[in-house]
């Protein structure tokens, strides 16, 4: 007698987004490596726009995410894979409970593998539980502009600004890229520097400008 197997009830999930990074390295970002960061420690923002993306199993009951935005700010003291991380995490204000539910689960980690999310949620020790907030994303590749702001306020959280790397010397523009076919965040991204980065949050607070930024494409799978 055959017996039905039981059914698979873990979710899997896809994204498609546009990923802005910027911290306080200088350009390239010696991290990217698994380098010891230019000055010790390692301090920035990520943040992510969904393209397309879906969280769904095999029942197909999908949440969609198209069109969504998500960030985190997080800082580590020494080289980030030796681990005590502190972060703190962001979802669009304009999610219903499913959506902030589920994305919450990726950002932090705890929807499995599939890009930065779980490896970074593994060497973060303190968080703030993902909160809502008012998040624009205005994607322009390497000149692309992130903000974060309190729901009831216009103070902003976060104002990230990226730009064009030039030569210091002549002014002209530097147009490099990073490859990293086995790379967590990305296997591709196009370099940048902070126009402007600053941060007023529970864990950071900073500004910078002139450090490392860059911005990528990537299609992540949950696993």
């Amino acid at each position: 007698m055959k017996t039905q197997r039981q059914a698979k009830t873990k979710p899997n999930w896809k994204i498609h987004a546009y990923y802005l990074d910027a911290c306080n390295c200088d350009w390239g970002c010696p991290c990217q490596f698994n380098a010891n960061p230019t000055h010790g420690n390692c301090e920035g923002l990520s943040g992510i726009h969904i393209i397309d993306g879906n969280f769904g199993d095999v029942d197909n009951n999908d949440i969609k995410l198209n069109g969504l935005n998500m960030a985190f700010i997080s800082s580590w003291p020494g080289p980030i894979h030796e681990g005590h991380g502190k972060a703190s995490y962001y979802i669009d204000h304009r999610t219903n409970d499913s959506q902030f539910d589920v994305l919450s689960k990726i950002i932090t980690g705890k929807a499995g593998r599939g890009g930065p999310f779980a490896l970074y949620a593994s060497i973060i020790e303190e968080y703030d539980e993902p909160r809502k907030a008012r998040i624009r994303f205005e994607v322009k590749g390497i000149r692309s502009h992130m903000t974060i702001g309190n729901n009831n306020t216009d103070d902003y959280i976060v104002d990230a600004w990226l730009e064009p790397i030039r030569n210091p010397v002549t002014g002209k523009i530097h147009r490099a890229i990073i490859e990293l076919p086995e790379g967590v965040e990305a296997t591709r991204m196009d370099q940048a520097s902070t126009k402007k980065l600053l941060v007023n949050d529970s864990h950071l607070h900073l500004r910078y400008g002139g450090t490392y930024g860059s911005f990528s494409e990537n299609v992540w799978n949950g696993q």
